[in-house]
């Protein structure tokens, strides 16, 4: 029997690259913050939706390895215009962490801002990137979201 295969890996879904970060919780001292950077041009309609299954894969593949306790996604290099499996994104971590509260942001740029923006809120909604909740222009910004998060978990004995 001749049994034929072809190597593959995710890396072909996908141009888009991506940074992983940790960081060190001031406000609860066992939890560490991780950033996950995805930079690059997402393509546009169904043609992103290849974009979005890898930077998934990504998401939970570096949450399994590194566990941290909250998780900043910025896609403030990341070219967007429009696809809606980009938001499945939004959701990493929720299957693994289903039991107890993880925090997550979202930091947006130039390239992303509106597009994330009526993704989220629809295309008629009014609301601003500001009054979402979880969704910033600035890592600090993101950073003490978490942090406040993390804080009202722990102190709610969630963690």
């Amino acid at each position: 029997m001749k049994i034929s295969t072809t190597q593959i890996r995710l890396e072909e879904l996908s141009e888009i690259k991506y940074e992983v970060h940790m960081g060190k919780s001031s406000e609860v001292n066992y939890v560490e913050i991780m950033i996950l950077k995805f930079i690059g041009v997402y393509g546009f309609g169904s043609a992103g939706n290849s974009d979005a299954i890898f930077m998934r894969a990504i998401g939970e593949a570096v949450l399994e390895a590194w566990e941290p306790g909250g998780l900043i996604i910025d896609l403030s290099e990341l070219s967007y215009e429009w696809g809606d499996q980009l938001e499945s994104v939004f959701a990493v971590g929720s299957y693994r962490y289903r039991d107890m509260p993880f925090p997550i942001a979202l930091i947006v740029g130039d390239k992303s801002e509106e597009a994330i923006r009526t993704l989220i809120v629809g295309v008629r909604g009014s609301e601003g990137i500001n009054e979402i909740g979880w969704v910033f222009r600035e890592v600090s910004d993101a950073w003490n979201y978490i942090e406040t998060k993390l804080k009202e978990y722990d102190s709610q004995k969630l963690l």
